[in-house]
């Protein structure tokens, strides 16, 4: 390997003139892991590290199976923890389905509520958390939702505020709060739903309905603080949405990590691509990848920061309306710059049967400063903020559940 690396780093040129090929392996799945060249680059790359860090454009089945494969190679080195972007209490009401009937479990809650969860209503990643429903020594979940409630998630938290109510006006205001909700929901009415217009006096006041019980105080604070996210963006406060959101992120995550029963725990994130890279992301946040990283620094650890980018194919994506809120359509990358240019790749040679590794160091030490600089924001952030780009030109769509 050294070899090579060293041919395709003296021959990339400059940004701007024509590139080498670069240092490319083929990488496939079979028997439950990785194969192919780039396994062995992806598990040697994984020995020192305590954290992986896989980003995604969302919508792919090809992500979940990729994680769910590579995770499987390294849980001997001690990955037993999994970070997902979703709500830690929708991550556990998902988790409970899944322990308790699989898969099918979880498309009967995506059946009755199509707007309510985001990826975990999706099989392939359902398949890849069926993986961490276990509990460490201490009961700390394996499985860690780090993200706000969802916008379309209060009817799940509703319906348990009314079931645990400790008197008739409590309940009373839970059930007026979950039919108002229901309704919301049928119609697809975003405007309407309680995360976009209660305030924090509404918030307020239900609590004091809830006075004294742990469970529903703890409930309306994460709804109250999803709210206080989700409403700053729809009035076009897209920094304070963005910075809040990195903040939550991290605080959630850190309260699993200090539950775990390791001082060091070894986890593996999935989650977009702007929460997992190293540096400032193109929404103007630090994120998880960089506090990820230093934490591994200090540790004496590395963190394995992988990007999957398709090149083409198809993702799904979602748009708030009554019955199946999904469709299918062909994915263009092209909002991520030019880092195929950058990279040197010939598309039209990329394999359709598998996916391609990329390594992103030696294109770093090809470019230089000078080149790095003078790319496009998107592709400087991916090329500096990843150790590796998996691409393919035929990317598979994610199976709804609906």
């Amino acid at each position: 390997m050294i070899s090579r690396l060293t041919a395709a780093i003296a021959l990339a040129a400059t940004l701007g003139t024509a590139q080498a090929a670069p240092l490319t392996y083929a990488l496939d799945v079979s028997h439950g892991g990785l194969s192919g060249p780039g396994a062995a680059v992806l598990q040697g790359a994984a020995a020192n590290a305590q954290f992986i860090l896989f980003g995604e454009d969302h919508g792919f089945a090809d992500s979940p199976i990729l994680v769910r494969a590579l995770a499987h190679d390294v849980r001997p080195l001690g990955f037993k923890r999994l970070v997902v972007e979703v709500g830690a209490r929708s991550t556990a009401m998902v988790a409970e389905a899944l322990r308790r009937d699989g898969v099918p479990g979880v498309a009967k809650i995506v059946h009755d509520v199509p707007l309510g969860l985001p990826f975990l209503s999706l099989k392939e990643d359902d398949e890849l958390v069926s993986d961490f429903l276990g509990h460490d020594a201490r009961g700390t979940p394996y499985l860690w939702g780090v993200d706000q409630e969802f916008i379309g998630s209060p009817i799940f938290h509703l319906a348990r505020l009314a079931a645990i109510a400790p008197n008739d006006a409590a309940r009373a205001e839970a059930q007026r709060l979950l039919a108002a909700e229901q309704d919301a929901a049928a119609k697809a009415a975003q405007d309407k739903f309680l995360l976009t217009v209660a305030t924090p006096a509404q918030f307020d006041a239900l609590a004091t309905l809830f006075q004294g019980e742990a469970e529903a105080q703890g409930i309306i604070a994460d709804l109250k603080e999803s709210a206080d996210i989700y409403q700053a963006w729809m009035h076009g406060h897209n920094y304070d949405n963005n910075a809040h959101r990195a903040r939550f992120l991290a605080a959630r995550f850190l309260a699993d990590y200090h539950a775990a029963d390791e001082p060091a725990p070894k986890v593996i994130f999935k989650m977009g691509i702007e929460h997992v890279a190293l540096g400032t992301t193109t929404i103007n946040t630090v994120d998880l990848g960089t506090l990820a990283t230093m934490m591994a620094r200090a540790n004496g650890k590395t963190a394995l920061r992988i990007a999957f980018l398709p090149a083409g194919g198809h993702n799904l994506g979602f748009a708030p309306k009554p019955g199946n809120p999904t469709a299918v359509s062909a994915y263009d990358p092209k909002e991520w710059g030019d880092i195929f240019k950058v990279a040197g790749l010939d598309l039209a040679t990329l394999s359709k049967t598998s996916w391609t590794l990329i390594p992103l160091e030696p294109i770093r030490q090809a470019l230089d400063t000078n080149g790095i600089a003078k790319l496009k924001p998107e592709s400087r952030f991916l090329l500096l903020g990843f150790d590796y780009l998996i691409t393919t030109p035929d990317a598979k769509p994610a199976t709804f559940l609906y």
